[in-house]
């Protein structure tokens, strides 16, 4: 969370801030209070600011995820207004670079302006209260793109029509998968959105199961049923709630990507409540029909024009210039995509930016050959489409795209979450510093959005990333027999060991569900299993013998679980390098870590611990150690710091004081979080920084002699 605070205060503008810094440490000027000053009223609240924004935006995501609230257009507007200042900011931070003096800064009619903005900020964040509200029941308005072709236009009015009418009950949209349903139906909810219709938009997902598809209309409902397990019982109380809605005013319940049929009855029989439209999309007539829909709308793919529209359209400005010859390869590469728009998207949005006619050629080639065998499977010739925008990758890219598909369907990814989850699992080039990691991780982001495999989440470049379920499946399709993803499907249970836990699997994801337990008798045996994710359940309890015959252990992500203690067996671990326990408030043991030689990340933020797990000294290679939050861990061993001589990252609470020494020692230091004593060791770790030849990011709370925090400097970034 921190980290995303010192990225955005990189400049050579704070090297001249630091450089009055020291000086006055050494020279002992009386100039304290209007140094304490500048700290207190323009970098200590930005400071303060981007840290409250963190925080902020941490609760709204862990807060969203039951479904029952939204933020607040009040807090949405500041966070927006934090991001915008931050930008005004840096460019300050030029135009002092530019005129060479920090008096400028420190007198400058923009630097007061800004500090009394920066002011009201502080001051508004004081009085949000709650941060986010209940949801109303009129839904919310999603983020799409626009219509492409004239049967899109029709099937839109035509489905407007029918909602404007009590006549038809039900109405299910199928085709095949890519063709446009979901963002025609998001038009669709956003119309009703707009014209203060009550509308609950659930995406149902190929794993589903009826349980699972009560969760989630609950879910939309802000009803709670999480603690009945009883599917009738659960299906009457969606009754209920469904017929107090439609007492309040009639709505709209939209079911989206449904894969096969199920019994409305188990749903809560929404058609048998007056006042209620159901709309499903489906890739099955079929399932239209089981189902009972009234109306029956098929989407069409786009015909050649509109094909040629579409891909010309992705590939962005300038394609009216493009070479004749290549026109005509671009116009056969649309025509090989069969009119499928997510198709002509991602095909095109891999050709963005190339020019040269060979190039070209080159693409065309290979498309045909990838397209060249057609399958009775329609899916699979999708696929087959999709995936030549995949092959184009490089394989640093292709794994980083793969590893998306481990979150759940439609699940909304920071950019900042998934770029530390490349390092871990050292997906970028570790030999780099780690801002280089950071850079090539937003890089990759960035790349696999431009070229449509991903998807932004707002109309914003800092914005939330996604997944499209159809790239999804192609992804799972990939990686078949070494990845087992189960994410968000409300599983209570840990799967079954002889069906799910083969001796082939790599990775198995099981975030976000509501498994409380895994059994004494379990171990299963997968010797190639390198990534586990189990982050975000409830869980209590682990086994001894559960990590037992899982030798190849690379990446453990317990974060967000209710674990108490870990079972000795993650002692023998020994190929681990990255143990991830962060916001396990409950977690009060760890065992002996002294075998896990080869672990370079460990993270204990926000945990339960009184003191460092035994062994820690040992090991030499760690090169990530955060203790954020860790408020219960009573004391820091001396000497232990020396001992990772590798360690490039180190967050450390606020109440556990290190000797000055100790920091000092850790050459290849890049990021430091936590307290120093007093000035004169500030001024010494400062100087300590100045020979590294890299950036060096901190945030330091500096203590007066009672070890209470003085003076908090700002999270910076410095180019010595």
């Amino acid at each position: 969370m921190l980290k995303g605070i010192g990225e955005s205060f990189v400049s050579k503008a704070k090297d001249k801030l630091l450089d009055y810094l020291v000086d006055y440490a050494q020279e002992n000027v009386l100039h304290v209070n209007d140094y304490k000053l500048t700290l207190e009223t323009l970098e200590r609240k930005i400071n303060l600011s981007t840290s409250r924004a963190s925080d902020v935006k941490e609760e709204i995501k862990n807060t969203e995820m039951s479904g029952k609230k939204k933020i607040k257009r009040e807090v949405k507007n500041w966070l927006k207004e934090i991001k915008k200042i931050k930008g005004e900011f840096r460019e300050l931070e030029e135009e002092i670079q530019s005129q060479g003096f920090i008096g400028r800064f420190l007198g400058g009619h923009a630097a007061a302006k800004m500090n009394a903005r920066v002011s009201e900020l502080v001051e508004q964040s004081q009085h949000f209260g709650e941060l986010l509200l209940d949801k109303s029941c009129n839904g919310e308005a999603l983020l799409t793109t626009k219509l492409v072709g004239k049967t899109f236009m029709k099937n839109l009015e035509r489905i407007w029509k029918f909602l404007a009418t009590d006549k038809v009950s039900s109405i299910g949209i199928y085709g095949m998968g890519g063709v446009g349903k979901t963002t025609l139906m998001k038009h669709v909810n956003n119309r009703l959105v707009e014209a203060k219709k009550s509308v609950f938009w659930v995406t149902v997902s190929q794993e589903c199961s009826i349980m699972m598809l009560q969760d989630k209309i609950a879910h939309v409902l802000h009803l709670d049923i999480s603690n009945e397990h009883n599917v009738d019982i659960r299906a009457a109380k969606l009754n209920e709630a469904f017929l107090a809605l439609a007492k309040k005013k009639n709505f709209v319940l939209i079911l989206d990507d449904v894969w096969k049929k199920f019994s409305l009855e188990k749903v809560g029989d929404p058609l048998l409540v007056e006042g209620c439209m159901l709309i499903l999309t489906t890739r099955s007539l079929e399932v239209c029909r089981q189902v009972g829909c009234k109306e029956k709308i098929v989407v069409e793919t786009l015909n050649e024009n509109e094909s040629w529209n579409l891909f010309r359209e992705t590939l962005g400005r300038g394609t009216e210039l493009i070479d004749p010859k290549v026109e005509e390869i671009a116009k056969s590469m649309a025509k090989r995509c069969d009119g499928l728009p997510l198709g002509i998207i991602t095909i095109a949005g891999s050709m963005r930016g190339v020019t040269c006619n060979y190039v070209w050629r080159n693409a065309l080639r290979e498309l045909k050959e990838s397209c060249f065998r057609q399958d009775d499977d329609e899916e699979d010739n999708v696929f087959k489409v999709l995936k030549y925008s995949f092959d184009r990758l490089d394989q640093r890219h292709q794994h980083c795209f793969l590893y998306f598909s481990l979150y759940p369907e439609d699940y909304e990814v920071s950019v900042e979450h998934i770029v530390s989850k490349f390092i871990s699992e050292e997906l970028v080039d570790t030999k780099w510093s780690m801002e280089a990691q950071l850079d090539e991780g937003r890089a990759i982001v960035d790349r696999l959005v431009n070229v449509c495999l991903l998807e932004r989440v707002e109309d914003d470049p800092e914005s939330d990333v996604r997944m499209h379920d159809l790239l999804r499946a192609m992804a799972l399709k990939i990686t078949r027999g070494k990845t087992m993803v189960l994410a968000g499907c409300s599983l209570n249970q840990i799967p079954n060991e002889e069906e799910y836990w083969t001796k082939d699997l790599e990775k198995m994801s099981l975030m976000w569900n509501e498994i409380v337990e895994i059994p004494a008798e379990m171990s299963p045996n997968c010797p190639k299993l390198s990534t586990l994710l189990l982050c975000g359940n409830r869980l209590k309890f682990i086994s001894e013998s559960f990590f037992s015959q899982m030798n190849g252990l690379r990446v453990l992500d317990l974060s967000y679980t209710e674990i108490k203690e870990l079972p000795n067996s993650l002692s023998n671990l020994e190929g681990l390098k990255a143990l991830l326990l962060q916001g396990c408030e409950q977690l009060v043991y760890v065992p002996y870590l002294g075998k896990l030689k080869a672990l370079k990340q460990l993270n204990l933020s926000w945990t339960g611990i009184t003191e460092v797990p035994q062994g820690m000294e040992k090991l030499v290679n760690l090169k990530r150690l955060s203790m954020i939050g860790a408020d219960c861990l009573e004391i820091f061993p001396r000497d232990l710091l020396p001992n990772f001589l590798y360690l490039q990252c180190l967050h450390l609470p606020n109440h556990i004081q290190i000797p000055i020494e100790e920091v000092e020692s850790l050459k290849q230091l890049q990021e430091f979080v936590g307290p120093i004593k007093d000035m004169c060791n500030f001024n010494r770790f400062i100087r300590s920084q100045q020979s590294k030849g890299y950036d060096t990011n901190y945030y330091i709370v500096v203590t007066d002699f009672m070890g209470r925090p003085d003076v908090q400097s700002v999270y910076q970034n410095f180019n010595w």
